[in-house]
């Protein structure tokens, strides 16, 4: 049997390589209207950001890298001998890594299938021996680094979109009357033009995401929103006219 190690711990903690990453559509708000999405494909409400989330096939690939014995059991089972749901038409499991056995839980929403289920309880596992963890955790969970000198400062192009926006939104946690600056600013309309969008529809877009007509009384939270909703555009133009 293949036991738990440093080294296997730390197999399971690596980073997923960025094909390995899919994307989960969250709509800005319950009642946004569905539509095709051109980032993942689906229908969904739009507009929508998307998490970076790992799937079950690349969840298993990494568990048999590192386990190829590797397996999992229904905490419970039914008398017709299946496994069996709680109340709620969830499924507990116990996932065995490593001779470690770790609990994982199946989410029922949204009218998941058995087999949903078992992916989902597998995944959920699985982050609890630190597979994906960083992509389930809000927070960075990356060491504390010293503060770099000016002359080993990285390039910005070489800092992730996610890392540059933890930071801000940790200075805006400190200060509560945030407004975006110069440089945030000039980031805002760069995305904007980039994706093609007129100052009409980032407009209407404000106005229907955070009920606002000025980038300038943006709060922090609202200005992750806009930027994330803008990189995701896929509204044909005038689609957001009344």
């Amino acid at each position: 049997m293949t036991e738990m190690t440093p080294e296997k711990a730390a197999q399971l903690r690596a980073p997923f390589a960025p094909e390995q990453i899919g994307k989960l559509p969250k709509p800005t708000k319950r009642d946004n209207e569905k539509g095709k999405c051109s980032v993942c494909g689906g229908y969904h409400g739009l507009p929508a950001v998307h998490l970076d989330y790992v799937g079950h096939a690349a969840t298993t690939d990494r568990l048999l890298q590192v386990d190829p014995d590797w397996t999992w059991a229904p905490m419970a089972y039914g008398e017709d001998g299946l496994p069996k749901l709680d109340a709620h038409g969830g499924l507990w499991i116990w996932l065995t890594v490593c001779g470690i056995q770790r609990p994982g839980y199946g989410d029922s929403t949204a009218g998941k299938g058995m087999k949903e289920l078992i992916g989902d309880a597998i995944r959920n596992a699985a982050m609890r021996f630190g597979v994906a963890l960083d992509l389930w955790a809000k927070e960075d969970l990356s060491p504390k680094e010293e503060p770099e000198q000016e002359s080993e400062r990285k390039p910005e192009r070489q800092r992730s979109t996610s890392q540059r926006r933890r930071r801000e939104r940790e200075a805006a946690e400190e200060h509560d009357d945030w407004h975006p600056n110069p440089a945030q600013l000039r980031r805002f309309h760069a995305i904007r033009n980039e994706h093609g969008i007129s100052e009409t529809e980032a407009k209407t877009l404000m106005s229907k995401l955070v009920g606002k007509h000025s980038t300038r009384e943006l709060t922090k939270a609202e200005y992750d929103s806009m930027c994330d909703a803008m990189e995701h555009w896929s509204t044909e133009p005038g689609d957001g006219d009344e």
